[in-house]
């Protein structure tokens, strides 16, 4: 094996000569140590580039896209609720491309359910949630902790009319509305507007929507 100092003086052609034939001399475990140890660098360029290209998608749409309302709907479906998708892009929206709904239904309805309510908090304190629609007992668990805003403030009288409101969730039972768009099958179901709430004024127009739907 040659030394290092006769090896730094080679040229790039014996160079090359020297690594293939100390490639010839290893075992398989011995070139994957060695491919690693000295072109490491080589095979992570691909996976960082991913990365950067990934983190600036993300962010480019973080910045050039509007979200018009902020849905989430537990013991739903889970799967993608694209009607209600476009309901809503309809009543709040302008036609945008870059205007979107966000819309999470893949939470338990059980108050039991320890991932769920570990979820759902972090998604509420991180002011990712404008209308939480969910069973009794959900609703229960964050009436306790005075997360709603009162619906009797923030709805028109027209609204109030109906009488399904009650003080701050909006009271449904089941039908083919809340059945084929939002994934909902259980009764009753209580729509509410969180107290931290981004799009406040949306959030109220989604149920009044909702209201006019379910009537």
């Amino acid at each position: 094996m040659l030394d290092r100092k006769y090896e730094r003086q080679m040229s790039g052609k014996e160079k090359r000569k020297f690594e293939a034939e100390k490639m010839r001399q290893m075992t398989l475990k011995e070139k994957i140590e060695y491919l690693w140890m000295y072109y490491k660098i080589i095979f992570l360029i691909p996976v960082i580039i991913g990365v950067v290209i990934y983190l600036g998608v993300t962010m480019y749409q973080g910045i050039t896209r509007e979200v018009l309302l902020n849905l989430t709907i537990t013991g739903g479906t889970g799967t993608e609720l694209t009607d209600l998708e476009e309901d809503v892009k309809d009543l709040l929206g302008t036609g945008s491309s870059k205007e979107t709904v966000e819309i999470n239904s893949n939470l338990s309805g059980s108050a039991d359910d320890y991932n769920s309510n570990v979820a759902l908090s972090t998604l509420i304190g991180a002011e990712s949630v404008d209308v939480l629609i969910c069973t009794e007992e959900v609703y229960e668990q964050y009436n306790d902790q005075n997360g709603f805003v009162n619906l009797e403030e923030l709805l028109s009288e027209e609204a109030l009319a109906g009488g399904k409101v009650q003080g701050d969730a909006l009271v449904l039972e089941k039908n083919d509305y809340m059945t084929e768009k939002m994934g909902v099958s259980y009764e009753p179901a209580y729509v509410c507007v969180m107290e931290n709430a981004k799009h406040k004024e949306n959030a109220a127009a989604f149920v009044e929507m909702l209201l006019e739907n379910v009537s």
